[in-house]
């Protein structure tokens, strides 16, 4: 049965919700289904609208025919098509059971967090992820090379994404046991995961003072204090003071990566920005490398998680199934670009000596001297 908005509230405490996209609906989906299914109470699915779908890629099937298919499904007793958000429905709603994937946890937006315990909603987290779809769809891409982003459809995805709150980044976040491998931001498991990253940052560049712009709780700053490196970071998570050390804990400012007042220009020899772009809107990162070719008076040092397969220069996508917080994954070429348009140019050569471990993350830019 598809219920409208003004029909939820007649369902509050009586079903388990689940939510999402569902394009592509795949065999992982129904598993979701089934085992939420037998929580026992009637099972509500919650579709999301295509204007959501949007940010992510353009809509395989339009809302009401994804809807109608989930509506079929034997272990769903109602549907309803969301125009609004996640935290609106849950607050409509006020279901008995609020039923995520178990890579959700500890990812929960704190504001759904707040509003089930709040209203009593039990959160269940299902050990069913057998794929995502945005994963299905980077595969077909690869496999059948989508066509070209245009610059319509580029000016509608880049104007549709919305910025990541600064509370995604809590504690949970950098130290919790969602991460894949254990692949969290604690001191030792960073310094195990870095490797000789810091002692290449030292050796490569030999910066008289850099800036890890976008730092985290700032455990490569740690480590590259150790070496003698005299380093500081900007973040905007204010959790990052709270679980940085105390050798590094002063450095840290909490502020935007974009905000161009933060330091001043040239205040830096090397800036560093790592694993920090993707997290960004288009324009964010467009206005990201404006301040680190401001701050930096020569050496730039990138990482970030590149399109897998762009067909065009535009090509941008998401990758929700490693982090919801994964909204922009860029082409290289394009990120390269956006430096050459403030005046830096490419040096390959240290490119190759920072991508030691030939994962095609890295770029290396140096300001050119007016």
């Amino acid at each position: 049965m598809i219920l409208a908005f003004d029909q939820l509230n007649q369902y509050r405490g009586l079903v388990a919700m689940v939510d999402g996209a569902f394009d592509p609906l795949h065999r992982g989906h129904i598993e979701y289904f089934k085992a939420a299914c037998a929580l026992g109470a009637p099972l509500l699915c919650n579709v999301a609208s295509d204007d959501y779908v949007r940010t992510k890629h353009p809509p395989l099937l339009p809302e009401d025919q994804r809807t109608a298919i989930v509506d079929a499904i034997r272990y769903i007793a109602y549907t309803h098509l969301n125009q609004y958000d996640t935290e609106t429905i849950l607050r409509e709603l006020r279901p008995r059971y609020y039923v995520k994937g178990h890579d959700w946890r500890g990812r929960l937006p704190p504001e759904q967090v707040a509003i089930c315990q709040e209203h009593g909603i039990e959160i269940v987290y299902l050990d069913t992820v057998l794929d995502s779809s945005t994963r299905l769809l980077q595969r077909f891409a690869v496999e059948h090379m989508t066509p070209a982003m245009n610059i319509t459809e580029f000016e509608t995805h880049v104007l549709a994404q919305k910025p990541v709150a600064s509370e995604h980044y809590d504690s949970e976040y950098f130290t919790g046991e969602w991460r894949d491998e254990g692949n969290n931001y604690s001191l030792e498991t960073r310094r195990r995961i870095e490797a000789k990253n810091p002692s290449l940052i030292r050796d490569v560049f030999q910066p008289r003072k850099a800036l890890d712009l976008g730092c985290g709780p700032g455990a490569l700053m740690h480590l590259l204090w150790e070496l003698g490196v005299d380093v500081d970071g900007i973040d905007f998570a204010e959790s990052s003071l709270r679980i940085a050390t105390p050798e590094v804990r002063d450095r840290i400012v909490i502020g935007q990566v974009t905000d161009p007042t933060m330091k001043p220009a040239n205040a830096y020899d090397l800036v560093i920005c790592r694993e920090v772009l993707e997290h960004l809107t288009v324009l964010q990162v467009r206005q990201a490398v404006s301040n680190m070719v401001r701050m930096t008076s020569r050496f730039i040092y990138v990482t970030t998680r590149f399109h897998p397969a762009p067909a065009s220069l535009l090509d941008f996508t998401t990758q929700f199934d490693v982090d919801p917080s994964h909204i922009t994954l860029l082409n290289k070429d394009m990120l390269r670009l956006m430096f050459v348009l403030e005046g830096c140019r490419s040096r390959p050569d240290l490119e190759a000596r920072m991508d030691w471990g030939k994962k095609g993350r890295v770029l290396v830019l140096e300001k050119v001297q007016a």
